[in-house]
Formats: structure tokens, C-alpha cells, sequence
């Protein structure tokens, strides 16, 4: 007999952060643990694109195709003041399989300062078709381009960052809705080697509370746009799992 939140992925809390080198061109490439690694201190003060590349659902709550609500907040280092930045879209996918958003912008021109980047991130299961028409509002052009922050603070964006996160808040808290993933991804340039550290390249997230995690048994297949296991080429990753891609504004 299954038990809720054990047998299911959904139920993990946890996360892992591994990291793909922007730079290769080989279909196969290696993940490292994104704790610990190098940063690149040419990115200090520099304006960055986060972008959601992959999405990947191997076991979400109910049945059927899973509409989910992604909400991303953080702050733009401006210099007059550090600015709020919220950003939310919904995707489309079945268990075992793939959202269809490849490189979708998340923040555009963000300045990370110079202690890095941090933001936060979480994922609603939406089970209320009366949700619908907010969350449809979403994907119009004043939040996509309105929640794209620049390097410099624009004040008039400020009530619509207000609204986007009004908007997800009354969407979970519907009865019906749940929260299934949340996380808050810091990347910064410190010599620590317990915090993950900022460099040109995607992060992959993976909702698991498993402990003994060993980033060297999996790698990225370009092809397949997946997470794999190595010796295990035909199945991907049987997680819940996010890949966020980091680059310089304008590439």
C-alpha cells in the first residue's frame, strides 16, 4: 500500500542543485555540484537573464494533464535600492514528462550586485477551473513584458509586481490547489563550500529529499534536453526537477 507524501515525488521538500557548464557543445555533458564550485567574479554588478528552460513533472498531485502555477520572486540590485522583482506563468505536462517552455525569460537585465543572486521559487498544482481566468492574465502582455525588470528601478512596474503576487496568492489559497515545490536558489561569489556560487550556465533543481546524492552518476543529454542517469541512457531523471539557465543580457 502506498503512503501519501512518501511513495509519491510530490511530496519531497528537499533540493538538490547541480550545475551545467555553459560553455561545450557535446551532446553529453557532465553535472557538478553547484555547492562549492568557482565562482566567476567577472559577473559582479553585471546585468543578467534568468531564464526557466526545463520543466520536468514525474509525479505531481491528481490525474490526468497537471496545469501548474510557477511563481519566481527575488531582488534587482539597482543602485538606489534593491528591487522587487515577481515573475509567474503556468505550464502544461503530464506525469513523466516535459513542460513545452524552452528558454522562457524569467527575469531580463537583472543586477546581481556584489553578493550575488538569489531568488525564490514554487510550483502550485492547480485543481480549480475557476482559476482559470487569473490565471490566464498571467500570460498577457502587461506581465510578460511588465515583470521583465531592467537594470534601472522603473516605479511604475511596482503595482504590478504587487498584483502578480496577489494574483498567486488567491490561486493557493483555494481549497483545492496545493503547493508542491518550493525553493530559494542563492548563488553567490563567496569561498564558502556550502553555498552554491554564480557562474554563465544552468542550474538544475531537483525536488528529492534523498541524502546520499551524487551528481557525478547523472549527466545532461543535449539531445533529449534531459537529466540522465549514466548507464541508464533511455530513461530520464525519475524526479521533479527545474532547469534554470543563467546568461548575459542580450545572448
Amino acid at each position: 500500500m502506498s503512503v501519501p507524501f512518501i511513495n509519491d515525488e510530490w511530496g519531497y521538500t528537499g533540493a538538490k542543485i547541480g550545475f551545467i557548464p555553459a560553455v561545450g557543445n557535446t551532446a553529453a555533458c557532465d553535472i557538478v555540484n553547484a555547492i562549492g564550485m568557482k565562482a566567476d567574479d567577472a559577473l559582479k554588478d553585471q546585468p543578467l537573464k534568468i531564464s526557466l528552460d526545463v520543466f520536468h513533472v514525474q509525479n505531481y498531485p491528481g490525474m490526468g494533464k497537471h496545469r501548474i502555477l510557477c511563481e519566481f520572486s527575488g531582488k534587482n540590485q539597482t543602485q538606489k535600492e534593491a528591487e522587487a522583482m515577481r515573475f509567474a506563468l503556468t505550464v502544461a505536462a503530464n506525469d513523466k514528462s516535459f513542460a513545452a517552455h524552452i528558454g522562457h525569460p524569467i527575469f531580463v537585465g537583472v543586477n546581481v550586485g556584489k553578493d550575488g543572486l538569489s531568488f525564490e521559487g514554487r510550483t502550485v498544482n492547480v485543481k480549480s477551473d475557476t482559476d482559470d481566468l487569473m490565471l490566464d492574465a498571467l500570460g498577457n502582455s502587461t506581465f510578460r513584458d511588465g515583470l521583465s525588470l531592467l537594470t534601472t528601478a522603473q516605479p511604475v512596474l511596482k503595482p504590478f509586481v504587487k498584483l502578480a503576487e496577489g494574483v498567486v496568492t488567491s490561486v493557493l489559497n483555494r481549497n483545492k490547489n496545493r503547493e508542491v515545490f518550493k525553493f530559494a536558489l542563492g548563488l553567490d561569489f563567496s569561498d564558502s563550500r556550502t553555498t552554491a556560487k554564480l557562474r554563465l550556465g544552468s542550474y538544475v533543481v531537483v525536488q528529492t529529499d534523498e541524502t546520499d546524492w551524487n551528481w557525478d552518476e547523472f549527466f545532461w543529454h543535449t539531445g533529449s534536453g534531459a537529466v540522465l542517469p549514466k548507464g541508464d541512457k533511455d530513461e530520464p531523471l525519475s524526479l521533479n526537477y527545474l532547469v534554470f539557465g543563467v546568461s548575459r543580457t542580450g545572448q
